[in-house]
């Protein structure tokens, strides 16, 4: 039967369903700590686990989703009844939402902020619940946004306009070993659909103003698939199902002004 609407038993039934398919890529995947430890994967074996993971997150984020316009929708049943000015949290923005502008950060609070970061505990393999990871939600981007450095330059109006310095050689990156970033996914996975609360609100803040500037964002949202592509034998129309939830409160973004 196709999603139609979204209730609270239908919602409770899919999450239900989710927590089912994590299971079954639990035994694709392996145990976590032996995962983290590996060098390299096949090729084949490394499509094998990604997918699993990647169809995963498409099917939480639109759970997430559905979470975050039932936020929107308390919230904006509770501000007709009032007058008040209504106070809204502004999370940060990523930095390519940024412009280059970046806050003045004094030598104290950085030097604050490296001692709180050399007193977390090393990484510990068999410890996953230690690992210190998070669940990207992956808005999507505005495609009229430009990035900084294919914006227009604003040109002197008198005098000659300067060329902007070179940039800094970049550090060279150090690549993470592809079987310790799945396992990484895999753990943020587990803790979004534990607690997808905390994902939900921050996702009902950030999608009322993409939508703003983007009007298609939230249905673009609601319809992205996973990839690569993967096809879970045990319940094939999960995804279809989660889309169609999704797609039903679409307009709870699009329309809340």
């Amino acid at each position: 039967m196709f999603i139609t609407e979204a209730n609270p038993a239908t919602i409770a039934n899919l999450w239900q369903r989710l927590r089912s398919m994590m299971a079954r890529a639990s035994v694709v995947i392996g145990a976590l700590p032996a995962l983290a430890v590996l060098a390299a994967l096949t090729r084949s074996r490394q499509r094998e686990i990604a997918s699993s993971i990647a169809l995963l997150e498409a099917i939480v984020r639109k759970l997430i989703f559905v979470v975050a316009a039932e936020m929107r929708s308390a919230e904006t049943a509770g501000s007709k009844h009032s007058r008040l000015p209504r106070l809204e949290i502004v999370t940060p923005l990523s930095p390519g939402w940024s412009a280059g502008f970046q806050p003045a950060l004094s030598v104290e609070v950085l030097t604050k902020a490296e001692g709180a970061r050399s007193n977390l505990p090393p990484f510990d393999p068999n410890q996953p619940e230690t690992w210190r990871v998070r669940f990207k939600l992956a808005p999507p981007r505005d495609p009229m946004a430009l990035p900084e450095s294919r914006a227009p330059r604003i040109r002197a109006l008198w005098g000659e306009t300067l060329a902007p310095p070179p940039l800094a050689p970049s550090q060279p990156r150090r690549l993470m070993p592809s079987p310790l970033r799945l396992a990484l996914r895999f753990e943020a996975l587990r803790r979004a659909i534990d607690d997808p609360q905390s994902y939900a609100r921050r996702l009902a803040r950030v999608m009322p103003r993409l939508c703003r500037r983007y009007e298609r964002a939230a249905e673009r949202y609601a319809i992205a698939s996973a990839r690569p592509y993967c096809r879970d034998e045990g319940d094939p129309r999960l995804i279809l199902d989660a889309m169609a939830l999704a797609l039903w409160v679409v307009p709870v973004f699009v329309n809340s002004g």
